[in-house]
């Protein structure tokens, strides 16, 4: 932490305007970028709630992550970064109002800044555990000393201390992660017994250990029939669709020098968290044969550095610990640093009228300790991880991801003919703000519906959860089969009061971020140029 408050203070002689501060002054290339998205997006969610999630219901579990986490990176670099990085935007609402207007700017505003903080209070009750396990202090109180810390080397630096800082953490906990593989692995039975007829059913719930697909009587993290579906397609969408218009996902696209850095970073960085996530994840499943008996709560915040302790020496187990607060610390300081941009460019624009660098520069600062301590109260309140990360990007997916892909593909066409018609109407404010206000009352509405449903599903789990209907698990799996919901419902009211309000509410055109419309070839990921 004391290295990380000395990059924060060398950081901070490098920032001269709000371009260094937000984005790094745009001239990442592909080891730092690639770095700081794999270090902002490998967080606590991952390597410890995947851990845990795997432990408790085998690969179903982590099917939001790491798996649709990696594939939301992926599908950015092939389909969005390059037109993202084109823009040259500041921020991901500067995208809504130029394409929508002030309304929608401010919607999604909001929604970004919620979601940011709900992820970041994933990050510190990480925090919090790892300070709890290895000295005992209360997990109030780990929470608290690393959120000081925090705040302090993200306030000084911004992107640039970030961004120095995560490539080395990322190094270490991969090595650290490796470790724990090669030493780990022979104590606890081999591969055989990950891949073999031994580990077919070894997870707390027993349910199949590599299931991809809702599978016979267990159906889909317990459910059957077209529940079990849907919720199987909510675990692939809310994170592989949900934190695509994530802010703290874009400020590092935007970070990069030029185009092809943004598709590389994206892709190479999508394909190497899912292998790094998988470690942890494959642990977790070999950790249960041998170690069947912890309860749901420790599983779910403890179980990696249960498995560190056991299997790695002093100096590695050191070093890991490190790595990982490190890791914690880089993702949460960019979602801070992401909501605080926000607030600090967009709002202030937005509610004044007034575009001043200084003044966006220092309200970005103020902002960061403010986001924070609304992040300390979520981590204090909900004290889950893997939930807690998850449920951030629903928000997203319910409220923005219809109308981010409609502002980038629903455009009017100039070419002539067929294509031309069949684009002609373009999703415009009115319908945006219609999709974003649907897609929440339909998420909510769906959710007292399945309520009953996941309540009866999650009656009498055992495993410590006590007896009666364990509400947490009710509740969270009522949020994620509703958001699949809360996403038609979106779509549906963005394109029916899109079509319906043209002549009252006239499109406005893809531009960057000084008014220019935006060249639209050459949008795909591979490419030459």
């Amino acid at each position: 932490m004391l290295v990380i408050l000395a990059i924060g203070w060398y950081a901070s002689r490098k920032v001269h305007n709000s371009s260094d501060y937000v984005v790094a002054g745009r001239r990442l290339g592909f080891g730092l970028g690639t770095g700081a998205l794999i270090a902002t997006w490998f967080g606590a969610g991952t390597a410890m709630g995947g851990a845990g999630n795997a432990y408790i219901f085998g690969n179903q579990g982590v099917i939001f992550d790491p798996w649709g986490a990696g594939a939301c990176l992926i599908i950015v670099g092939f389909f969005f970064g390059r037109l993202l990085r084109r823009g040259r935007y500041i921020s991901l609402a500067d995208l809504y109002t130029s394409r929508y207007g002030k309304g929608m700017g401010i919607l999604s505003m909001v929604s970004l800044v919620i979601a940011e903080m709900g992820w970041t209070g994933a990050m510190l009750v990480g925090f919090g555990s790892i300070i709890h396990y290895f000295t005992g202090l209360s997990l109030a109180w780990g929470i608290g000393v690393s959120t000081v810390v925090m705040v302090t080397y993200t306030m000084k630096g911004g992107m640039w201390a970030v961004t120095l800082t995560d490539s080395l953490q990322l190094l270490v906990l991969f090595v650290g992660l490796i470790a724990m593989l090669i030493v780990g692995v022979p104590q606890l039975g081999g591969w055989s017994h990950l891949f073999g007829a031994n580990g077919a059913q070894s997870n707390m719930m027993n349910f199949p250990h590599w299931s991809w697909l809702p599978h016979g009587t267990d159906g889909f993290m317990g459910y059957t029939g077209l529940t079990g579906w849907v919720y199987w397609v909510g675990a692939w969408i809310t994170i592989g669709f949900g934190s695509i218009p994530a802010q703290s996902l874009t400020q590092r696209v935007l970070a990069a020098r030029d185009e092809r850095t943004t598709v590389g970073i994206s892709i190479v960085g999508g394909v190497i968290y899912i292998l790094m996530g998988l470690i942890p994840v494959s642990m977790a499943m070999l950790y249960f044969q041998s170690h069947p008996g912890l309860t749901i709560q420790e599983a779910s915040n403890e179980l990696l550095l249960l498995m560190a302790s056991n299997y790695l020496t002093a100096t590695l187990l050191a070093l890991f610990v490190c790595a990982l607060v490190a890791a914690l610390m880089s993702s949460a300081a960019g979602a801070v640093l992401a909501a605080s941009t926000l607030i600090g460019d967009n709002g202030y624009r937005l509610l004044t009228g007034k575009q001043s660098n200084e003044s966006t520069l220092k309200i970005t600062r103020y902002a960061i300790p403010v986001v924070t301590g609304v992040s300390l109260w979520l981590a204090l309140d909900f004290k889950t991880i893997y939930h807690l990360m998850v449920i951030a990007w629903s928000i997203l997916l319910v409220s923005l991801f219809a109308s981010y892909v409609a502002a980038f593909f629903w455009w009017r066409a100039n070419e002539t003919g067929a294509v031309a018609a069949f684009f002609w109407w373009r999703a415009n404010e009115t319908g945006a703000i219609a999709g974003f206000i649907g897609g929440f009352a339909t998420w909510i509405g769906c959710y007292y519906w399945y309520l009953p449903i996941t309540s009866a599903a999650n009656t009498d789990v055992g495993h410590g959860a006590g007896s009666g209907v364990y509400f947490q698990w009710a509740m969270w799996d009522a949020l994620y089969i509703a958001s699949v919901w809360g996403l038609v419902g979106s779509i549906v009211c963005l394109v029916v009061v899109s079509l319906a309000t043209q002549r009252i509410n006239k499109p406005k055109p893809l531009v960057d971020i000084d008014g220019n419309p935006m060249r639209k070839a050459v949008w795909f990921g591979i490419s030459r140029r």
